[in-house]
């Protein structure tokens, strides 16, 4: 049996969560301690804290980790079932926003039930989602000046705007997403970085439709997992592009061929992002392509990849 490396005094939570994991799905438990084993104890960190913040979330319920795991392990084996189907055929399940929207974003059962939950477990489970929220902090994070205007479009768990405030202490936030859950969740995952001095606005709308742009001007646009998830990505970025001036930098992550139950545009390789990047208007100053699977290479085509860039503009 796999066990995870020794100090589970100084990471309670975080143990507790990994042992449910082991209970409940010990091949998933197992994948989580093999993948990337060097960074291991640095996941395990992130694990901790986030897991003290859903502590807090779910109000210190004794059943909480259980139920969190649980919507951890369904949204892993919705993956890789997706993933095996896009393999086969060649296809997304959904091709739409209004199909996205209303069978998950506008879904209780899905938005407001395990998805968000899970994917906050995704950031330290999943080896990729943590190299990427590494490159966030000190590639994208660090680059802000002391007291940012920050646009999120798709403000999803509220881990990005938690680690926004919590490195800079006066903040002006706005964040735009289609799912009421997804604002709820981020206000409540959030509201413990909050201060007076910061300024955090929501806005429940489509990055596609109509929304207010932010009034000013901006030092920092976050675009998380966005791009695969709507029907015309090269148009979004055209139209954050005009909201940018030459300080702007903006970081924004995505996928290559990786099935989720909410994906409808479909990246075949790495170089098609790219292009699509700078053909509307944005240049890329550092990128990240992940892999998912350990044998692939960033150049290969149909290969489910994560990647993550900081853009600034052309």
């Amino acid at each position: 049996m796999t066990s995870a490396p020794t100090g589970q005094h100084q990471t309670p939570v975080a143990h507790a969560i990994l042992t449910s994991l082991q209970q409940q799905m010990p091949f998933l438990h197992k994948a989580a301690l093999e993948s990337d084993p060097h960074s291991f104890d640095e996941r395990l960190a992130v694990l901790e804290t986030t897991g003290r913040r859903l502590q807090f979330i779910f109000d210190d319920d004794r059943l909480w980790i259980d139920g969190v795991v649980k919507s951890y392990i369904h949204l892993s084996i919705e993956f890789l079932r997706l993933q095996q189907q896009l393999e086969k055929t060649g296809r997304y399940l959904l091709s739409s926003e209004h199909e996205a929207a209303e069978q998950v974003y506008h879904n209780e059962d899905v938005f407001g039930a395990y998805y968000l939950p899970g994917l906050l477990l995704t950031e330290a489970l999943w080896p990729n989602h943590f190299k990427l929220n590494h490159a966030f902090k000190t590639a994208f994070l660090s680059q802000l000046p002391a007291s940012p205007s920050v646009l999120e479009v798709g403000v999803g768990t509220g881990y990005h705007l938690s680690q926004l405030l919590t490195t800079h202490e006066r903040v002006n936030y706005e964040g735009i997403d289609i799912s009421q859950f997804a604002i709820d969740f981020c206000k409540t995952f959030a509201a413990p970085d909050l201060d007076a001095r910061s300024s955090v606005d929501f806005q429940l709308a489509s990055i596609t439709g109509d929304y207010r742009p932010p009034a000013a001007k901006l030092d920092g646009i976050i675009m998380g997992e966005v791009l695969e998830h709507i029907e015309t990505p090269g148009q979004v970025l055209e139209d954050l592009r005009e909201l940018a001036d030459g300080q702007t930098k903006m970081f924004i992550t995505t996928v290559v061929f990786a099935a989720n139950i909410d994906h409808i545009f479909m990246f075949e390789k790495v170089n098609d992002i790219r292009k699509l990047v700078m053909a509307s208007g944005w240049r890329i100053e550092n990128d990240w392509p992940l892999p998912i699977y350990p044998t692939d290479t960033p150049d290969m085509v149909k290969r489910p990849m994560n990647y993550g860039a900081l853009l600034s503009k052309a």
